[in-house]
This record gives C-alpha cells, structure tokens and sequence, in this order.
C-alpha cells in the first residue's frame, strides 16, 4: 500500500496548484514499476506562476491534456494553452454539471457513464499520449479526480498496478484538495443541490471501485477496453512503452 512519503515523493510542490501528481512509482505487472517523468495528473492551471510552469516543464512534460470544458475554459484559462513550450489539447470528457438520462447516485455511477459513453473522447485522449511517446503527458481537469480519475486508473490498469493501489491513489486526491475545497463550492452548478453536490466533492474509495469492477466485468480490463475503443495494437505497446521501465 501508498505510504505518505512515497506519495510526497510523486506530488509536485507548485504555488498555484495543489493535486499536480506522477502516477510512476508504483508496482506493475511482472515485476516492473511504473516509470516516473511520463504521465502527471492534476488539478486546475490557471493559477499556475511562472516558477510552477517552469517545474513542470523541467519534469518533461511536453503535452497538456486538457478534460475540461468550454465554460470552465472560459473562466479559468489553461496557462499552456497557447504556449511554445508544450502541446495544448482540449478534450471536453465530460461535462459533470450536463444531464445524461441516466441515474447517477454517485461519484461511482459517473465513472461507469463515462466509459459507457465517453469511449469516442477516451479514444482521442489515449491517442494523443501514444503520439508523445518520448516526452511527458499531464492530464487535468478543474479538482484532478473525476475525469482525470478516470483517465490515470486507465494508464495504472493498463501497467498492471493492482487494484487497491490505485484506489488509494484515487482516494489521495481529497487530501491535496483541501485549499481549493471553497472554491469548489462556488463553483457548483445551480441545477445541482448543495447537499448532493457536497457528496461529489470527495474521493470515496468505493467510486474508484466501482468503476475498476465494471471495467474488469464488462470489458476485461483496460487493455481490452481501449482496443474496444478503436486503438491500434502500436499505440497499445507505445502507452506501455511509455508507462513501464524497461
């Protein structure tokens, strides 16, 4: 299990955001530890100073995945977008606050929608990490555990990290959260009540999961679901290339 040194080692102390974190450290499959320097999540980047961008950089990160969407862009604006120094991309995985017809009770029941319907947008953004291969990637939404969630327990599943690794490594995300918790509350949608929206401020291990049971029961897996989604066997052994040293 993740002690709190080794997660300190993998948090990025930056002034302007709080859950920047390498998903490398961790055991793989066969033996294998994921690679350190090849995939950050993270939290919001509009605050971001100079010293923090220059941090990142110095990290390897030369592609920003951007999973918010447009008006979270319009408010809070990406400092990379429009940088030289690193690729830019927008793909608006999901929009939390949007109806979807279905019933979603939890955090949980979001992650499971979002690979049930987002698998066309999944698509592009693991397509967009095969194509860095020899570079670092940070991925980032506005909190750094929903949709980024989502995106890191793919790549941990994908090494082979064993399934309570990378729930804690979901579940850490609240403890870096709270200097940003007020914000959050602010920016709760209207059409959502506070007590409810209260429940989706935290990372509750059960969501994490939840979402890892219906991966591994309907799919097989994150391999067999990003196959699933269209990625080609290259861009496949690129990701691993990319998240297990050699």
């Amino acid at each position: 299990m993740t002690t709190s040194t080794e997660s300190n080692k993998r948090l990025l102390k930056l002034q302007g955001a709080y859950n920047v974190r390498d998903i490398g450290g961790y055991a793989a499959a066969g033996g294998q530890t994921v690679q350190s320097g090849r995939f950050l999540r993270a939290d919001g980047l509009h605050r971001l100073t100079e010293y923090d961008q220059d941090l990142i950089l110095g990290a390897g990160v030369r592609t920003v995945i951007d999973l918010r969407h447009a008006r979270e862009l319009a408010e809070k604006r990406n400092v990379f977008n429009g940088s030289e120094r690193a690729r830019y991309y927008n793909i608006s995985l999901i929009n939390p606050a949007a109806p979807t017809g279905d019933a979603i009770r939890s955090l949980g029941d979001m992650y499971v929608n979002m690979l049930d319907k987002s698998g066309p947008l999944l698509r592009e953004v693991f397509e967009r990490m095969a194509e860095a291969e020899g570079n670092g990637v940070l991925f980032h939404c506005a909190a750094g555990k929903d949709r980024t969630g989502v995106v890191a327990a793919l790549l941990l599943d994908l090494a082979g990290v064993e399934r309570p690794v990378i729930v804690a490594d979901y579940a850490e995300t609240e403890i870096h959260l709270s200097p940003i918790m007020d914000e959050l509350r602010r920016d709760r949608p209207e059409q959502i009540p506070a007590d409810m929206y209260e429940l989706f401020l935290g990372s509750e291990p059960s969501n994490m999961e939840l979402m890892l049971e219906h991966l591994h029961g309907v799919f097989g897996g994150a391999e067999k679901y990003l196959i699933s989604l269209g990625l080609t066997g290259e861009q496949i052994a690129g990701l691993k290339r990319m998240l297990l040293q050699p």
